[in-house]
């Protein structure tokens, strides 16, 4: 995810998740305290009539910024403070770059004395459902209601690219700014597939056809971050929603009884597990991290990869030279009602805790995050798109995304990952079974259908929905 948000390991349960200490962090799910909960006297921010300075910043306050120092690294961060600075140049921004967030941050909640921005991002992410459920976050509508910061008469919500907020949106309401467009493909090194004169697939069965003589070219098919199975959850998805359409993903989100035994879901589950089954993986990658994977990748030890937007980033000091990142959607099985359908959207959350010290300071640098010349920073930093419009990038491997998310009736992020904990918990290590073929997929499907139900029926699990 960035090692990014792809590889995000919510180590707490729900409403434990802020009373345990930094040495409890290990202990995770058996440290249970008392939450410190959102403070309801804590300041609101309203949107004023100064379109220079909107949320009324004291331009001598200090900000306090954390960065999940990733995928994308943090000096685009740097760059967003110095406007920051150039703003206000009396403001001592404090710049803290980690990704260790559960293990630093989580702390600093549980005292009422969080970051002002915190980028909620990694293997150490600290849910989301928990942040939201116990009161801890400070919602984004103001951010988004005020004038945009190149453009008065616009609104920052007009500035964003179709379908960003949904991911930081739970039931109505904003509590994330996800700020990189990131789409879930499969990637492939177009160089090979030019030298050996492969086609890249379109279809299931086109791809399946093909992995034979890339075996025989003494290059596995597949390889994905076993250490972090979650990798492959935008890709299974991909296969059911492709095939059923995307209401098959929206049941599956919105907890309706029996949405896991959709014929989708099964047919996607009996293709991942044939991957296993056939030999078409990498040997070993059940054990590999997401470096490793990718390292692997550019090694041509494997021909295709699942991963997120910000591969080429991540791994940019380790390619060959000639490497080709080149994207493609998941390739689609037979029948498929909605074959463009692809996950993608807003990523890389970024929260305002309700207890920070300068709020208003916060929307501020949030609001400049969001400005042309900050996310033209972003995209010439790491050649990933922000979800700010107009944004140019000089990448090839950036604009072939940017194709395969030309329609935005075919974008869409699954989201129960980030809805529920325990059922994120269970698809990792669900779905790295499914594909090594050490669970068949009818024992998959009941294995998450369970998980889904015990959801549904505790009432202590806020429960969250799309807008059908």
């Amino acid at each position: 995810m960035t090692n990014t948000p792809a590889d995000k390991h919510p180590m707490f349960n729900r409403r434990n998740l802020f009373g345990a200490t930094a040495a409890g962090i290990a202990a995770s799910s058996l440290a249970a305290c008392a939450t410190s909960g959102g403070d309801d006297d804590a300041d609101e921010v309203t949107v004023g009539e100064d379109a220079e300075n909107p949320f009324g910043v004291d331009p001598k306050a200090p900000l306090d910024v954390v960065i999940f120092d990733g995928g994308f690294g943090n000096e685009y961060a740097v760059a967003h403070q110095e406007i920051y600075k150039r703003a206000f140049p009396e403001a001592d921004v404090e710049h803290t770059a980690t990704q260790a967030i559960a293990e630093t941050q989580q702390p600093r909640f549980a005292e009422g004395k969080p970051a002002d921005v915190l980028d909620n991002s990694g293997a150490q992410q600290i849910p989301m459902d928990a942040l939201v459920s116990d009161g801890e976050l400070a919602e984004l509508t103001p951010l988004l209601e005020a004038p945009s910061y190149d453009d008065p008469e616009m609104t920052v919500r007009d500035t964003l690219r179709d379908g960003v907020l949904e991911a930081g949106t739970f039931n109505g309401k904003v509590y994330a700014l996800n700020y990189v467009f990131n789409a879930w493909t499969i990637w492939y090194d177009a160089k090979l597939f030019r030298d050996q004169g492969w086609t890249p697939p379109t279809t299931w069965d086109e791809m399946i056809a093909l992995c034979p003589t890339i075996k025989a070219a003494g290059i596995a098919p597949w390889t994905y971050a076993g250490q972090h199975p979650v990798y492959l959850y935008d890709m299974f998805l991909m296969l059911a929603g492709r095939h059923g359409g995307v209401q098959v993903l929206k049941d599956i989100d919105n907890l309706k009884e029996g949405a896991w035994g959709h014929e989708s879901v099964a047919l996607a589950a009996e293709a991942m597990h044939s991957l296993g089954a056939s030999g078409f993986l990498l040997d070993g990658s059940a054990g590999i991290d997401h470096i490793q994977s990718q390292t692997a990748f550019n090694n041509n030890e494997a021909a295709f990869l699942p991963c997120g937007s910000w591969l080429p980033n991540e791994q940019k000091a380790i390619a060959p030279a000639d490497f080709e990142y080149a994207p493609m959607g998941v390739p689609y099985l037979e029948g498929s009602a909605q074959p463009g359908l692809i996950s993608a959207g807003g990523d890389e959350p970024f929260v305002v805790p309700k207890n920070a010290t300068n709020l208003a300071g916060a929307y501020e640098y949030l609001r400049i995050m969001l400005s042309q010349e900050g996310s033209q920073i972003f995209g010439d930093t790491v050649q990933a798109t922000t979800v700010v419009k107009g944004v140019a990038l000089d990448n090839e491997a950036a604009k072939m995304t940017d194709a395969l998310v030309s329609n935005p009736d075919d974008m869409f992020q699954p989201q129960f990952r980030y809805w529920y904990t325990k059922m994120n918990e269970e698809v990792r290590p669900a779905l790295g079974q499914l594909i090594n073929a050490e669970s068949t997929p009818e024992e998959f499907i009941e294995r998450m259908q369970t998980v889904a139900d015990e959801t549904a029926a505790d009432d202590t699990v806020e429960k969250f929905t799309h807008d059908d």
